[in-house]
């Protein structure tokens, strides 16, 4: 079985044109599709990406999370995004950057606990990495990407791998990236009520 590591490599290496389209990129993907695009489009909220692209990245790994609920075996992607390109440049940078670092985490993973890699784990997956995409989508530098792109990775590594151990470890990862926010919102919330009067937004026209 090919690691993630490999499978990564060899969706950018001998690569000539100057971009690939999303289509290309799930046809080469073929049957791994699913955890290799939630490692493609969410390992780059860990370093510095165009511009637009956490937008399209959340929209990707939306998509995956959808797909999740209804227990699809294979990804469908609408055409006009299939047809949305990314730089081959850049995707061989999120490779270059990604790939040494699965690879010191692969000498650690085998099967096991294959049942939360299964099609009926999918589903609870699915919701919660919608969840952490949302919490990507926030304008929250750092705390609001960080975190949930770490569980979404090894969410989508422990899947290749048919590892459960790196799926429960993204769920937990996820779930304390949950708790960290809410509590941030929480507060901030509590912060600005204490600082601010409530004669002052009783008068407020809202």
């Amino acid at each position: 079985m090919q690691r993630t590591s490999e499978i990564l490599e060899r969706l950018v290496e001998n690569e000539t044109s100057e971009t690939l389209t999303l289509g290309e990129i799930v046809t080469r993907l073929r049957a791994r599709s699913f955890g290799v695009l939630l490692i493609l489009f969410a390992a780059p909220m860990l370093i510095p990406t165009p511009p637009g692209f956490s937008t399209l990245a959340a929209a990707l790994i939306v998509l995956v999370a959808l797909q999740f609920l209804a227990l699809r075996r294979s990804l469908w992607m609408p055409r006009r995004l299939a047809r949305r390109t990314v730089r081959t440049a850049f995707l061989q940078r999120v490779v270059a950057w990604t790939t040494p670092k699965l690879r010191r985490i692969e000498r650690w993973s085998r099967p096991r606990a294959i049942s939360f890699t299964r099609l009926r784990a999918r589903r609870p997956l699915g919701v919660l990495i919608l969840v952490l995409a949302a919490i990507m989508a926030l304008p929250i530098p750092v705390v609001g990407n960080t975190p949930p792109a770490i569980a979404i990775v090894l969410m989508g590594f422990g899947m290749i791998e048919r590892d459960g151990a790196f799926v429960g470890a993204g769920v937990t990862v996820g779930l304390l990236a949950i708790g960290l926010i809410a509590g941030l919102g929480l507060g901030l919330t509590a912060a600005f009520e204490a600082f601010v009067p409530a004669s002052w937004l009783a008068a407020r026209p809202f």
